[in-house]
């Protein structure tokens, strides 16, 4: 716990001596303390890398655990295809027809439309 009484002391200094000291020598200040926070930090975080990581030795000395290999699926036979039923000809007739019916009423709708949005044509004075 002492370090840290120490480090308190040295923060204290710098703040106070922010206010009072040379500006040049306060960013000094600043740098100097920013570094040793970047160091500490990086020295953190080595730590914890080497902490998470196991080392190699370690590693290959345990034996692995086998993993038993999947047993194959049973062969399966396709279904057969769906036989289609027997649609009679006069039905797909029907459909035709109807179909033919419903393009020519959706062109006579369209050409109507369009005959609406025509521009009036004037007519002639008499």
């Amino acid at each position: 716990m002492e370090y840290k009484d120490d480090m308190r002391k040295l923060i204290d200094i710098v703040k106070q001596q922010s206010l009072s000291a040379p500006l040049q020598q306060t960013l000094d200040d600043m740098k100097m303390l920013t570094t040793a926070v970047k160091d500490l930090n990086d020295r953190i975080e080595i730590r914890v890398r080497k902490s998470l990581v196991k080392s190699d030795s370690t590693a290959t000395a345990k034996p692995t655990k086998k993993v038993k290999k999947a047993k194959p699926f049973p062969s399966v036979s396709s279904p057969p295809p769906p036989t289609k039923p027997n649609i009679p000809t006069q039905t797909s007739d029907k459909m035709k027809v109807l179909q033919k019916a419903d393009f020519n009423k959706m062109r006579d709708d369209l050409l109507a439309k369009q005959q609406s949005l025509q521009p009036t044509k004037p007519i002639p004075p008499t």
